[in-house]
């Protein structure tokens, strides 16, 4: 009696453990957010050779903002510098300033690299900042202690997947 309960018990285990049905995404309108940044594109210009690329995942359902943010040449090795935080501008278009949306701190000391960042819960857009964000209207820049305004700036386009 006791192996038939338990044979009962495993294949019930079984059948519950594969019931759950193909795997589906939970949301609907995802967009791949990217930019080309540079001091060239703050304004006013910072005349530099510093750049970086923006590159994330926008998912309008769960309001989340998953990116990679690289950076090169920020500052020449005889003037050292530090990053302080990534942040979020609009609206506005490429030639003018918009306000600060979301400021994230952030700390580096390297001239040149990468980071995984992103926006989620409170943290995340209001509804009408994912709007704006969708339609090109925002902007980021990386901050550092010498530059807080930005050393480099790249405005993001969405594009839906």
């Amino acid at each position: 009696m006791k192996i038939l309960t338990t044979i009962i018990v495993v294949i019930s285990i079984a059948i519950a453990c594969t019931k759950g049905g193909k795997l589906e995404r939970i949301s609907g309108d995802q967009y791949t957010i990217t930019s080309n940044a540079s001091s060239k594109q703050l304004v006013p210009v910072i005349d530099t050779t510093s750049s970086g690329t923006f590159t994330g995942f926008y998912d309008e359902q769960s309001n989340t903002l998953s990116f990679t943010i690289t950076w090169n040449d920020l500052w020449r090795t005889a003037s050292k510098d530090t990053i302080t935080s990534v942040a979020f501008y609009g609206p506005a278009n490429a030639a003018t300033n918009g306000v600060l949306v979301r400021l994230l701190p952030f700390v580096s000391t390297n001239n040149a690299a990468s980071a995984n960042l992103g926006l989620a819960g409170i943290k995340g857009f209001t509804m009408s900042e994912a709007a704006a964000l969708l339609e090109g209207a925002y902007y980021f820049t990386i901050n550092t202690k010498k530059f807080p305004n930005g050393i480099i700036r790249g405005q993001l386009a969405a594009t839906k997947q």
